[in-house]
């Protein structure tokens, strides 16, 4: 039996920062998407982001990116990216985060 999911709308997500875990984080109905980080000083280095294949593609590492850069830049930290998906985003959105040291180290 196939079921259809509820229209999602990405408008009422909230991006929590949970310090202890160090994830930002995103809760989805029975989910959760996130962004693995560590902070040591005046740098943030972003690991991972993790979106639940059901909500991928609908916005939601978007919104989870947006969070993490403007983080990094309201709190005045060097960002070391190694997430492929980061790295695109902060690429597709350079403009805004002119004042960021971003290092961007794949692998």
């Amino acid at each position: 039996m196939l079921t259809r999911m509820r229209s999602f709308s990405t408008e009422a997500l909230k991006v929590v920062n949970n310090v202890a875990r160090q994830q930002f984080v995103v809760s989805l109905q029975s989910a959760e998407a996130t962004i693995d980080y560590e902070k040591s000083g005046r740098s943030i280095t972003f690991i991972h982001t993790n979106v639940p294949q059901q909500f991928q593609g609908k916005g939601v590492g978007k919104i989870l990116g947006k969070y993490a850069f403007d983080y990094a830049l309201d709190n005045k930290l060097d960002v070391i990216c190694k997430c492929h998906f980061l790295a695109k985003y902060y690429n597709d959105n350079k403009i805004n985060y002119k004042g960021l040291s971003v290092n961007i180290q794949l692998e």
